[in-house]
């Protein structure tokens, strides 16, 4: 049997700036076959130093590495002196982050206006 990189899943990443947050939009699924680049993507909009909102509005799935990245943007945010915010109602998102303890850690909205106003 022939083993190579995983298939790449249904996944989009879009990065918009304001000036007053950069937002980063994924859609689709979150997996170890994209959770590189989302962590790639996530740790240059953290360097530039505005807020960052992760808008995970259109996900349909996230497992354990996209997790981890969520987690490490989390820490570099904090030890950037920065803010990073989630954005999510999908339950895709939501319940693994409960089950892991992880909602207190992270900060969530429902929506991309009300992560802005948290951000200012």
């Amino acid at each position: 049997m022939i083993e190579g990189p995983p298939a790449r899943v249904n996944f989009a990443l879009e990065l918009t700036s304001t000036g007053a947050a950069t937002v980063l939009k994924a859609a689709g699924e979150i997996d170890a076959s994209v959770s590189g680049e989302l962590r790639d993507r996530l740790a240059t909009a953290i360097e530039s130093g505005t807020p960052v909102i992760a808008d995970l509005t259109d996900v349909t799935f996230c497992d354990s590495t996209g997790l981890t990245a969520l987690i490490h943007a989390h820490r570099a945010a904090d030890a950037a002196g920065t803010r990073f915010v989630l954005v999510t109602r999908q339950r895709a998102v939501l319940r693994p982050i409960s089950l892991l303890g992880l909602a207190d850690m992270l900060e969530i909205h429902p929506d991309v206006e009300a992560a802005r106003a948290a951000v200012g």
